[in-house]
C-alpha cells in the first residue's frame, strides 16, 4: 500500500484523540511495537486462539530490518498470546512461547517492494491454517489487509462476521438474515467462493452466530470483535480541520478543551467524564515515565548511549551550568528520560508516537509545576494537544517509516505548541498560529535510527520538539502570524511525507545512519542479535526466534 493510499484513508477515518495521546503501551516503537501487538492481537481472534506455530514474514526496508531493535516479532507473539500494548514482560514473551511449545520463525525480505510497516502471519492452531496480513500506519493504528488470499479492509473498532460461501448464496440472502443491524456488507469472490465481511451494530449473538454456520453453502465462519476499548460511533466527525475547529470555537464561544470532549462523544460515544477520565490516565502515565525515567530502573534495549541522560541533564540545569533558562532545561530533561523509558521497553503513552513520547510530557511537567497549576490545568492543556495530533493525523501518517520524523516529533512539537497556549491563557486563534509554527519550523525532519532500536538519535533528538515547542508558542503569544494557514501547514506535511527519499524514511541507510560509527554500531548490534539468536543465549532484544535469511 502506497503512502498516497494511506493519507487517503486516514483522512476518511474520524481519528479518536487516543490514538494520538496513545496508546498507553511498553516501548520502543508505537508502530513496530504497539502497532504490530495489535496485529497479533486481530490474528488470534481471527484464528479463534493461540497458535502452535507462527510464521511471521516482514518486508521492505522498515520491518524487515528493524523489527528485532523494536521488538517487533516480540510485540506480535504477545499479541497472539492474548497480551495487550502495555505488556511489562514484553522482552521475556519469545521465552515464554518457547516454554509453551509455541515455535516461532522469522523471515525477513529486506529487498521486498512492499510496504515496509507490513506484517504477515501464517499460523497454524491444530488442524486449523491461517494467514491474516496487516499493515502499522503510525502511532499504533493499524489496517488488516488480507485474509488467507482475500482483501480485506479492518481498523480494529469493527464488529460483526466474516463469513465464506459458495455461489448459492447472494447480497440479498445477508441482508435479509442481518436486517436492519447490518452496517457494512461487501463480498470478494474467488473462484466459486465469497469473503462476506458483514459489520453490524452490536455483537452477533453466539445462537444467531451458529445459525449462520448452519446455513447452507456456508462453508466457515469468523466472529469479528474490536480489539480498541473504545469503538467508533459515528463517522463524521463534528470537525476535522483546524479551521472549522477555530469556527466552531468562536461562533458558540466554546474553548478547544470543550471542542475536544464534544469530538470525542462524537467518534466514540464517551460522554465528558469518561474522555477526561482516560485523558487523566495518560497523564499519569505520563508523570510516572517521568519519574523511572531519572531513575536507574531498566536497562536499554540496544545500550548504544549511556543510560541517565535525562537525569545528568537535570542536574546540570539545577547546577545553573545550562545557558537556555530552567524551564527549557527542565522540559529537555524530562523529555529524554521519558524516552530513556521507553528505550527500556517499560510503560509510556505514545504522544503521538513511542519515538516522540518524551516531548509532551516534558513540556507540560515542567510548565505545570513552574505555574504552581493544579491537575484540571494539565488535563485541558492534554485535551489541545490530542486534538491537535487528531486532525493532522487524519490526513498525514504519523509514522516515521512512512513520512519521516517530521511526522513524530514535528507532530508531537505542534500538539506541545498548542498545549503552551492553552496553559497560557491564548486564544484558539493563537493555539493554530503555534501548530503552523511549529509545523513549518520541522518539515523535512528525516527518520533515520542507528542499528534499529529507538536511542540513536531518538532520545536525544525530543529535545528539539521540546525547543521547537516554546518558540512556536512564544511566536504566537506575541501575536505573529504565520502567513501560511495551519491546515494549509498540514498540507504541506503530507507534500513533503511523499516526496522525501525513501533511505531517510526509518530504513538505516541514509542520514546518521550512513556515518561510518553508526555502521559500526550496525555492525555489533546484528552480531548481538543473531548470536543470541543462533545459541539461545538472552542477550539485548533477541530471543527465542529462529532467523530464516
Amino acid at each position: 500500500m502506497s503512502i498516497e493510499s494511506i493519507i487517503t484513508m486516514r483522512h476518511h477515518s474520524p481519528i479518536s484523540l487516543f490514538d494520538t495521546l496513545g496508546p498507553i503501551m511498553t516501548g520502543p516503537s508505537s508502530s513496530h511495537t504497539a502497532g504490530v501487538l495489535r496485529i497479533g492481537l486481530e490474528g488470534r481472534m481471527l484464528l479463534g486462539g493461540t497458535p502452535d506455530r507462527i510464521d511471521l514474514h516482514f518486508y521492505g526496508k522498515g520491518l524487515a530490518r528493524m523489527y528485532k531493535g523494536h521488538l517487533s516479532d516480540s510485540a506480535i507473539v504477545a499479541g497472539l498470546l492474548g497480551y495487550r500494548e502495555d505488556y511489562e514482560h514484553l522482552r521475556d514473551v519469545l521465552e515464554n512461547a518457547g516454554r509453551r511449545g509455541i515455535a516461532v520463525t522469522c523471515h525477513p525480505h529486506e529487498s521486498s517492494t512492499r510496504n515496509p510497516n507490513t506484517v504477515d502471519m501464517r499460523l497454524c492452531k491444530a488442524d486449523r491454517n491461517l494467514r491474516v496480513v496487516g499493515i502499522t500506519v503510525g502511532g499504533g493504528q493499524i489496517l488488516m489487509t488480507r485474509l488467507y488470499s482475500y482483501p480485506i479492509s479492518l481498523k480494529g473498532y469493527e464488529r460483526g462476521l466474516f463469513v465464506f460461501s459458495d455461489d448459492s448464496l447472494e447480497e440479498a440472502a445477508f441482508r435479509e438474515t442481518f436486517g436492519s443491524d447490518l452496517k457494512k456488507l461487501t463480498g470478494k469472490k474467488q473462484g466459486d467462493r465469497t469473503l462476506w465481511t458483514c459489520i453490524t451494530g452490536a455483537a452477533p449473538s453466539d445462537s444467531f452466530v451458529e445459525t449462520i454456520r448452519k446455513t447452507p453453502g456456508v462453508s466457515e465462519v469468523k466472529v469479528l470483535e474490536p480489539i480498541f476499548d473504545y469503538e467508533l460511533q459515528s463517522q463524521d466527525p463534528l470537525f476535522s480541520s483546524v479551521d472549522e475547529m477555530l469556527r466552531l470555537a468562536g461562533r458558540g464561544n466554546i474553548s478547544i478543551p470543550a471542542l475536544a470532549v464534544r469530538y470525542e462523544s462524537r467518534r466514540s460515544g464517551l460522554d465528558e467524564a469518561d474522555v477526561r477520565k482516560r485523558i487523566t490516565e495518560i497523564w499519569a502515565i505520563m508523570k510516572k515515565s517521568i519519574k523511572i525515567g531519572m531513575s536507574d530502573d531498566g536497562d536499554l534495549l540496544g545500550g548504544f548511549v549511556q543510560r541517565g541522560s535525562g537525569a545528568r541533564m537535570l542536574r546540570a540545569v539545577n547546577d545553573k551550568k545550562t545557558l537556555s533558562g530552567p524551564m527549557i532545561g527542565l522540559s529537555i530533561a524530562r523529555a529524554i528520560a521519558v524516552m530513556e523509558t521507553n528505550g527500556c521497553s517499560r510503560c509510556i503513552a505514545a504522544a503521538p508516537t513511542a519515538g516522540s513520547c518524551g516531548v509532551i510530557p516534558g513540556v507540560l511537567a515542567t510548565m505545570i509545576e513552574s505555574r504552581g497549576l493544579d491537575e484540571q490545568a494539565a488535563i485541558d492543556a492534554l485535551l489541545v494537544a490530542a486534538m491537535i495530533g487528531t486532525l493532522i493525523a487524519m490526513r498525514a501518517s504519523l509514522s516515521g517509516s512512512i513520512g519521516g520524523c517530521q511526522s513524530e516529533i514535528g507532530v508531537a512539537s505542534a500538539m506541545a505548541a498548542g498545549s503552551l497556549i492553552q496553559i497560557a491563557g491564548g486564544t484558539p486563534d493563537q493555539v493554530s498560529q503555534a501548530v503552523a509554527f511549529a509545523l513549518k519550523n520541522i518539515l523535512g525532519l528525516i527518520c533515520d535510527p542507528v542499528a534499529g532500536p529507538v536511542e540513536i538519535p531518538c532520545i536525544k533528538r525530543n529535545s528539539i520538539g521540546v525547543a521547537n515547542a516554546f518558540a512556536a508558542a512564544d511566536m504566537a503569544l506575541s501575536e505573529l502570524q504565520s502567513a501560511i494557514p495551519a491546515d494549509e501547514v498540514i498540507g504541506a506535511l503530507v507534500n513533503t511525507q511523499k516526496l522525501l527519499p525513501g533511505e531517510l524514511k526509518g530504513t538505516m541507510i541514509g542520514g546518521l545512519a550512513s556515518t561510518p560509527t553508526a555502521l559500526c554500531i550496525k555492525k555489533e548490534w546484528e552480531h548481538r542479535v543473531y548470536y543470541s539468536i543462533k545459541t539461545g543465549a538472552t542477550l539485548s532484544a533477541a530471543g527465542n526466534t529462529k532467523v530464516e535469511l
